[in-house]
């Protein structure tokens, strides 16, 4: 079915708002989309889908499929990627997190919030196998990452509702944080102590401990999380790590005020 949870307001370009439309379905969908699938979801006429579709694919943004279903095409990334590519923090968190031992043996983020969700900016992997690994560009509901809880928990429980309205919160995994009073007393922990903790809910049987990147005028500009496996937490490894990420976020923060 379309989507009309809001009112629209009305696009002075239509063919362009359905263009781009097209592209976000695509994106968020599970399973590459038929043409009569895009028709029902923007609730336009098949010749309509079909010449937006046709569009998009002529100018290289998306790629129709032998089976008749359509995909975002690289070019999308491009785009994507020179977004991310103006973060000059990026390069300076992948050289700091090579310089910290306990977050050069294991997985480290950088994120950024986007309404209600962390946008990765960069990823570090795990150098051991099978280690955990996040995808620049990935989107999770920042409720549910370490680096989201930081970021959310420089804002007032005020801001924290209006971001999620319902009592009953998004969720990654079975241990994903369900309610929003819950999430309210996890963010009060963090502005406490600093550093937010997250246990399981973005990748089972995975803690992940993130801490908040200020700019100079005492904004967020980023987040940043050090990912662990539960079977290698002990008090003394948390100890350390919770060190390390706020020693990661202070040295980005302090990079960010050269930069300013």
């Amino acid at each position: 079915m379309p989507n009309s949870g809001q009112p629209a307001m009305k696009s002075t370009a239509p063919a362009l708002t359905r263009g781009l439309k097209i592209l976000e379905f695509i994106a968020r969908s599970d399973e590459r989309p038929t043409l009569t699938d895009i028709a029902r979801e923007l609730d336009i006429a098949m010749s309509s889908a079909h010449s937006l579709c046709k569009t998009l694919q002529a100018d290289g943004y998306v790629e129709r499929f032998s089976d008749g279903t359509f995909d975002l095409a690289l070019k999308v990334l491009d785009l994507a990627s020179s977004k991310i590519n103006k973060y000059d923090l990026v390069q300076h968190f992948y050289e700091v997190c090579d310089e910290i031992p306990i977050i050069r043996e294991n997985a480290a983020v950088i994120s950024v919030l986007d309404g209600s969700d962390v946008f990765y900016i960069g990823s570090r992997t795990s150098p051991h196998p099978l280690g955990v690994t996040f995808k620049v560009g990935m989107r999770l509901p920042a409720c549910c990452t370490a680096s989201g809880r930081a970021l959310l928990a420089a804002m007032s429980n005020e801001e924290i509702v209006a971001l999620y309205p319902d009592e009953k919160l998004p969720q990654v995994t079975k241990a994903s944080t369900e309610t929003r009073t819950e999430l309210l007393q996890i963010i009060s922990d963090a502005r406490r102590t600093g550093v937010a903790v997250e246990k399981g809910g973005t990748r089972p049987h995975m803690y992940s401990y993130g801490a908040r990147v200020a700019s100079s005028i005492g904004r967020s500009s980023a987040g940043v999380a050090v990912m662990l496996y539960e079977g290698d937490v002990t008090p003394e490894m948390e100890a350390k790590v919770t060190i390390a990420v706020q020693e990661l976020a202070n040295r980005l923060a302090r990079f960010g005020q050269i930069l300013a």
